[in-house]
């Protein structure tokens, strides 16, 4: 038995498996929050990344693992934690490319290998000026940026890279990027 369902029918069945989709991501994200430990590699790497960068922008910084300590005037410490590495961005630009309905793997693929980094360099950026914000205007306003301005400004970025990943396959036509 076969049922036909009208254009209508189908784009709300394939936006309810889009749905579906995207909540099996959500199995990942509480298995990384159960298990801790996980991503200390990320943490490794982002933490050793912000150090350099860093020292190499004329900060006197000294990192004990996940710690960074900023000596001079205003001198701070803070931690790279898990949630400091980017990772749930990254994990919810992998849900909405893999979600959408009919693109080949290797589109796919494409998304994320342009996409992944640029969330990660993001990420490094959203680091790196909040201690910049920290030096200069103080721990206050660094605190307030950190935890309402950046949260918004990394789900925009996924957001962003996600909708010009389907304008590149042609899923959505915009103005200038019409084909």
């Amino acid at each position: 038995m076969r049922f036909k369902l009208s254009k209508g029918q189908k784009r709300l069945w394939e936006t309810f498996f889009f749905l579906i989709k995207i909540l099996v991501f959500a199995i990942p994200l509480y298995l990384i929050l159960t298990f801790q430990g996980v991503l200390y590699p990320l943490q490794e790497v982002v933490s050793h990344n912000v150090y350099l960068v860093l020292r190499s922008s004329g900060f006197d910084v000294v990192r004990d693992g996940f710690l960074l300590n900023i000596q001079g005037e205003n001198p701070f410490v803070f931690l790279i934690s898990e949630d400091c590495t980017g990772w749930k961005s990254m994990l919810f630009l992998t849900a909405l490319i893999v979600a959408v309905p009919g693109v080949l793997w290797r589109k796919r693929a494409v998304g994320l290998i342009f996409g992944i980094p640029l969330i990660y360099l993001g990420n490094l950026l959203r680091i790196l000026l909040i201690v910049h914000i920290e030096q200069i205007y103080g721990l206050e306003l660094a605190n307030i940026l950190h935890d309402y301005l950046w949260q918004a400004g990394l789900i925009s970025l996924v957001l962003v890279i996600w909708v010009f990943w389907l304008i590149w396959l042609g899923k959505i036509r915009i103005g200038i990027f019409k084909r």
